[in-house]
C-alpha cells in the first residue's frame, strides 16, 4: 500500500499550508512533496484545521529559510540580469548599424550605383544596417521591460505577507495605525480629504483585523491563540446579543419584511389585525427589505 505524501495546500493569499495525513508537533521538521514531484524541508508551527478526507493542515516556514522575500530577490536579480544582456545586444547591434565610411568603406552620401560592381554589396550593406537598427530597437524595449519587472519584485523583496511568522507583529502595528487614523477622521470631519475618507479608512481597519486574526492562526502561540480565541466567542455572543435585540425592537415597532407585493399586502394586513395602524395609515421601507409604519420610523431609528 502506498504511504500517503505530505503535500502543499492553499489557505489564503501568499499561503500554503501543510496537508498532512498524520498528525505532528509543533517545532518538527517534515518533508512536502510539491505537484513537480520535488521535495523540501518545512519546520511545522500550528494546526490551522482539518480536511474533508481527515488530513491535518499545518502552517509552516521552510528549514533553509527560503521565504516570499528571497523568492522575490532572486526574481529580481535574474530579470536585472536579462535587462543587462539585453542592453548589451542592444550597444551591439547599434554599433553593426554603422553606415559611416570607416564602417563601411562606402563613401557618405554616396548613391547606390545601378549596374555598378557595388550595387549589390551597397544594398546589402544597407538592408544589413536596417536590421541592426531594429534589433537595436527592439533589444532596448526588451530591456526597459526586464527592468521594470526587476523593479517590481525587488519591492516586494521588502514586503511582509502572512507566510511569515512576524507579520504578526507587522500587521499589528498597522492595525493601531488605522485605528488611529480611523478616529481621527471619525471625530475631525472637516479633515477628511473626501467624502469616502472615513468610508475607506473604516475598511482599513477591517482588513487589518481579519490579517491580524489570520496570522494569530498561523504563528501565534499558545496564549496569543487563547486570547483570540476568548476574543471571537467574546464578538459572537455580542452579535447574537445584538440581532436578537433588533428582531425584538423591529416587532416592537411593528416592522415586517416583504419582497413582493403578496408579502406586502400580507404584512400590512397583519399589522391592521394586531391594531398597531389603521387603515389608510402608510408603512415606510427602511432597508433590505423592512417596513415600518410611517409614524414609527423616528422612535425606532432613535432606539437602533
Amino acid at each position: 500500500m502506498e504511504t500517503l505524501k505530505n503535500t502543499y495546500k492553499k489557505y489564503c493569499p501568499n499561503v500554503y499550508v501543510a496537508k498532512c495525513p498524520e498528525q505532528h508537533e509543533k517545532g518538527s521538521v517534515i518533508s512536502l512533496v510539491t505537484r513537480y514531484g520535488k521535495e523540501n524541508l518545512h519546520e511545522v508551527f500550528n494546526l490551522v484545521g482539518k480536511t474533508a478526507d481527515g488530513c491535518f493542515l499545518y502552517s509552516i516556514v521552510r528549514a533553509d529559510g527560503f521565504n516570499t522575500q528571497e523568492r522575490a530577490k532572486r526574481k529580481a536579480e535574474k530579470l536585472s540580469g536579462y535587462a543587462h544582456n539585453a542592453i548589451k545586444r542592444s550597444n551591439e547591434a547599434y554599433k553593426r548599424s554603422d553606415l559611416s565610411e570607416s564602417a563601411t568603406g562606402i563613401p557618405f552620401g554616396q548613391p547606390i550605383l545601378v549596374g555598378h560592381h557595388s550595387e549589390k554589396r551597397h544594398r546589402r550593406t544597407i538592408e544589413k544596417a536596417h536590421r541592426a537598427m531594429d534589433k537595436c530597437v527592439k533589444e532596448s524595449k526588451k530591456a526597459e521591460e526586464y527592468e521594470s519587472r526587476s523593479k517590481y519584485w525587488k519591492n516586494k523583496a521588502n514586503e511582509i505577507n502572512l507566510s511569515m511568522p512576524e507579520s504578526i507583529e507587522f500587521f499589528k502595528f498597522k492595525l493601531e495605525e488605522a485605528k488611529k487614523t480611523h478616529k481621527y477622521y471619525k471625530e475631525n470631519p472637516d479633515k477628511r480629504e473626501h467624502s469616502y475618507s472615513l468610508t475607506y479608512a473604516k475598511k482599513e481597519v477591517n482588513e487589518l483585523t481579519k490579517k491580524v486574526n489570520t496570522a494569530i492562526i498561523l504563528w501565534g502561540n499558545e496564549e496569543e491563540i487563547k486570547e483570540h480565541n476568548e476574543s471571537k466567542k467574546k464578538d459572537v455572543k455580542q452579535a447574537t446579543k445584538k440581532s436578537s435585540k433588533n428582531v425584538d425592537l423591529i416587532k416592537k415597532h411593528g416592522g415586517f419584511f416583504a419582497f413582493n407585493n403578496e408579502q406586502l399586502l400580507k404584512g400590512y394586513n397583519k399589522l391592521l389585525e394586531d391594531g398597531k395602524i389603521e387603515k389608510g395609515e402608510k408603512v415606510t421601507h427602511f432597508k433590505a427589505g423592512l417596513l415600518i409604519p410611517s409614524k414609527n420610523v423616528d422612535n425606532f431609528i432613535a432606539e437602533l
